[in-house]
């Protein structure tokens, strides 16, 4: 799972990822036989729109398959240094959004399970398939993949935002808390919560309180960088996970810079003034080495903020 600022996943309609051009091919396949036999189908159904690439090995088919993005990758089941298995295992889910066809000499029920529990989208044999067939097999291969990252969008972000939701909030602040403690690094936790959201609610309706949740998880997510963690765990409060954090000036610039861009996206989205927010941090390990003592604190702290009139930040 990629650990980094949690923006909406992206995802497209089946037709027009069926339809791209340029539609980008991954063939791993050590074999020129069949490799040709692959690339001649290809170049027969998707033409001058073909982009297609190869690797004959199982560590140059995860690295590609980790730094680029294909419409479909087609995965030979045995090479030389491993299988499919070796391939799919090292793709943890929700690592990479292109669907995978197992081509595989293997035709047995056990083996295609096998693959698809690992992660496969499908299975042809290979020799077997027509061209007509192979066709079929990437557009449901593709409609597969495009299930499973609606589902995973649905399990584990904030369907209004995009933001990641509680319970994937907990896991990264889990895996950033085993990171830091592994490699003695500083980390913070912040909370931010909207100050007037009840009245816009109550004088402009929850229609327009809605864009302006959304207008400040937008405003948050700009503010921060690649590497942090954004997350909406309730009506109108935010979470952040601060990766590598050096000082409490470096936060508090960061701070400054949240409210005042929350601020500007509230008016972008037609708010009658610029909105604004009370934040809470809590740091690693100055504060406490226990991740959930962290969220406590940070929130503490949000709620003193509040109870002073909002609009600033204070830390734990």
């Amino acid at each position: 799972m990629l650990i980094g600022r949690t923006d909406p996943i992206p995802f497209e309609d089946p037709e027009d990822v069926c339809a791209r051009s340029p539609f980008r091919v991954l063939v791993v396949e050590d074999e020129n036989v069949h490799f040709t036999l692959c690339e001649f189908l290809l170049n027969n159904i998707y033409g001058d729109k073909l982009i297609i690439e190869r690797a004959v090995d199982c560590r140059t088919a995860i690295e590609k398959l980790t730094t680029q993005a294909y419409e479909i990758c087609l995965l030979d089941y045995l090479m030389a240094d491993g299988n499919a298995k070796d391939v799919l295992s090292r793709l943890t889910l929700g690592q990479i959004d292109t669907p995978v066809i197992v081509v595989s000499a293997f035709d047995n029920q056990n083996f295609m399970l096998e693959a698809l529990r690992h992660g496969a989208d499908d299975y042809v044999i290979k020799g077997k398939f027509s061209e007509v067939e192979l066709h079929q097999a990437i557009q449901y291969a593709i409609y597969r993949k495009y299930k499973e990252i609606r589902l995973r969008q649905r399990a584990l972000y904030d369907p209004l935002t995009g933001l990641a939701n509680r319970h994937l909030f907990f896991d990264r602040l889990d895996e950033v808390h085993r990171f830091a403690l592994r490699h003695d690094e500083k980390f913070a936790v912040m909370v931010v919560d909207l100050d007037k959201l009840k009245i816009i609610n109550d004088t402009m309706g929850h229609e327009a309180g809605d864009k302006l949740i959304q207008s400040a998880a937008n405003g948050l997510v700009t503010s921060l960088r690649a590497s942090d963690t954004a997350a909406r765990v309730g009506g109108d409060e935010f979470v952040a996970i601060l990766k590598n954090v050096r000082d409490k000036q470096s936060l508090s610039r960061l701070c400054f810079l949240i409210q005042n861009t929350i601020a500007a996206k509230a008016l972008d989205v037609g708010m009658p003034e610029p909105a604004s927010c009370s934040i809470g941090i809590a740091v690693y390990p100055d504060d406490t080495d226990s991740p959930a003592e962290m969220l406590r604190l940070a929130d503490a702290a949000m709620y003193t903020v509040k109870r002073m009139g909002g609009g600033s930040y204070r830390f734990a």
